[in-house]
């Protein structure tokens, strides 16, 4: 053990010392420069890719949601032109013989809260339907499909 350590000693003794300084020419020092300016550029360049990579996946996961509502819209718009008219008929219908058997019998239909109902009725899924119509114009207009 002893003799372990007697070399250890020695091979330490002569262990140089690496760590001297070494002086630079002028020219290094620029290249030396040179090359940390390009590795800020590159840094930053890099951070500035990882930005609009993530603002870029952040833009297309948006033009999905607004394809599905598109698409959601036109599912509406759809069941609403087929709904529609038949159920506007139907109630245009029902309150026109209400209001004939009304006249009839000499009631207004003005005193009746259901006959303000379904004219409103009426009026708000016509409404509806243009909103409905409105809202796919504008996505054509943009170009969305």
């Amino acid at each position: 053990m002893k003799q372990v350590q007697k070399i250890w000693a020695d091979l330490s003794a002569k262990q140089v010392d690496n760590t001297q300084e070494v002086e630079l020419s002028e020219e290094q020092q620029v290249e030396l420069a040179s090359v940390g300016e390009l590795e800020k550029q590159i840094k930053g360049m890099k951070s500035a890719l990882v930005f609009f990579d993530k603002r870029i996946a952040e833009g297309d996961k948006y033009i999905k949601e607004l394809i599905k509502y598109r698409n959601f819209s036109l599912d509406v718009y759809s069941t609403l032109s087929k709904v529609n008219p038949k159920m506007q008929e139907v109630a245009k219908g029902k309150l026109d013989k209400f209001e004939k058997a009304a006249k009839e019998l000499g009631v207004s239909v003005n005193s009746v809260p259901q006959v303000k109902e379904i004219k409103q009725l009426i009026s708000e899924t016509e409404k509806s339907m243009k909103e409905q119509e409105s809202l796919l114009k504008r996505f054509n207009q943009q170009g969305i499909k």
